[in-house]
């Protein structure tokens, strides 16, 4: 296991600085076009097109790679994605920032496309599940030391800006240098959405519900925190807690799911979530600092552990050989519910103030809880020995991890 590590340590430092990058550009943008005064909505907008770049880098991903291996597609994303962010820098504009929020969701999906993909190749199924907990929580250790960085220079200027390109730049040199070429991938063959649907209606609804609840609270919580005076280190604090949360829930909430009836768990964590998402709009008025963030990092940890949920919802109703094909599917349903879930979140932090995030994430979550009631009376429970294993799920979250998953046949 330690040399399976050791002959990783190139990629893993090259995730790790690529997630220290995109954890500041993650709070540094809402934070700029707050101070800019840009309306709610607008921000909510502008977040939204990362989902877009993930969504079409995750369909033209692999076929990159095929074209280009995976070195130079790795490097030449990533550069697109460094000189994207540094031309922000230079003007002004949101329909530049818009198309910058594609461009690195499409840098990002195919970058974890081919570290997952080339962490794949190198691993097996004994020993995939330790390697993925590693990679999972180098790319967490990333996004929150990103979160600080943002104490580095003033968000109007272009210092954070710089820093972001050069960080992303300085991503490339690991795997640029190493000798490990990487592997051969294959394109497969997907499976519809709707052949999708009709298989497992409660994973893919759980899927949409979670690339909207996900995208939204990580998109439009520096706005949140901003409005009610959660600024400067306090809010790398803030947001520090909140990916906290999202990486120490999935060990609890993974073995209640791996222990009970799956849709039970779903249905009480998504409860419990709503809830305490209504929790934080009537304390945060209080300056109840500790409490805000103890509880932010609740409702991020279960938001995040919605995902890798729906996908062993999903798993569950399928055979072995479908479950590669029927990922793109879910990728598909995870962005276009992570297009819809900033945007629609922001029109309602417009019309209600900031506490409208928090009433958006408690009413989809209650309506998943609804429609979790309704697919258990529809269907019976799955027997316990019969039901997929839970998988942690790290930064990236852009749907390529089903190579790395533990459940799939090497």
């Amino acid at each position: 296991m330690r040399a399976t590590l050791l002959s990783f340590v190139a990629l893993f430092s090259s995730c790790f600085i690529l997630l220290t990058a995109n954890g500041l550009i993650n709070v540094l943008m809402p934070v700029r076009m707050g101070l800019e005064q840009i309306d709610t909505d607008t921000i909510g907008l502008v977040q939204s097109f990362y989902f877009l770049g993930v969504l079409i880098g995750a369909l033209l991903s692999k076929k990159l790679i095929i074209r280009a291996g995976h070195t130079r597609m790795f490097a030449g994303c990533v550069a697109i994605g460094a000189i994207s962010i540094l031309v922000s820098s230079l003007y002004e504009n949101l329909l530049l920032w818009g198309a910058m929020r594609v461009v690195i969701g499409f840098c990002n999906a195919s970058a974890f496309t081919a570290m997952e993909s080339w962490l794949s190749y190198g691993t097996t199924s004994k020993n995939r599940g330790k390697v993925l907990a590693v990679y999972n929580a180098i790319m967490l250790a990333g996004l929150f030391t990103g979160q600080f960085l943002l104490n580095l220079g003033d968000p109007m200027g272009t210092e954070l800006f710089v820093i972001s390109g050069i960080l992303l730049c300085m991503a490339i040199i690991p795997i640029a240098w190493s000798r490990n070429p990487g592997p051969y991938i294959e394109d497969v063959a997907s499976m519809s959405l709707i052949a999708l649907y009709r298989v497992s209606p409660l994973g893919v609804v759980t899927c949409v519900v979670a690339g909207a609840i996900y995208a939204a609270i990580f998109n439009l919580l520096p706005v949140f925190a901003n409005d009610n005076g959660i600024v400067d280190f306090e809010l790398s604090l803030y947001m520090g807690a909140a990916i906290l949360g999202a990486f120490l829930l999935q060990y609890p909430i993974g073995w209640l799911s791996d222990t009970f009836d799956r849709r039970s768990v779903l249905l009480g964590i998504t409860i419990l979530s709503a809830f305490t998402c209504l929790f934080i709009t009537m304390i945060v008025p209080q300056d109840h600092l500790i409490a805000v963030f103890v509880a932010t990092g609740i409702c991020c940890g279960i938001i995040a552990c919605t995902y890798p949920l729906s996908i062993s919802e999903t798993f569950d109703k399928l055979e072995k050989h479908e479950l590669i094909s029927a990922m793109s599917s879910l990728v598909l349903a995870f962005a276009l519910g992570g297009i819809a879930g900033p945007y629609t979140a922001s029109v309602v932090m417009k019309v209600v103030g900031s506490d409208g995030l928090f009433y958006f994430l408690a009413l989809s979550q209650i309506g998943l809880a609804v429609f979790v009631v309704y697919r258990m009376m529809m269907r019976q429970a799955l027997p316990l020995d019969e039901q997929e294993q839970f998988v942690m799920q790290g930064g990236s979250l852009t749907g390529t991890l089903v190579e790395l998953d533990p459940r799939t046949p090497d």
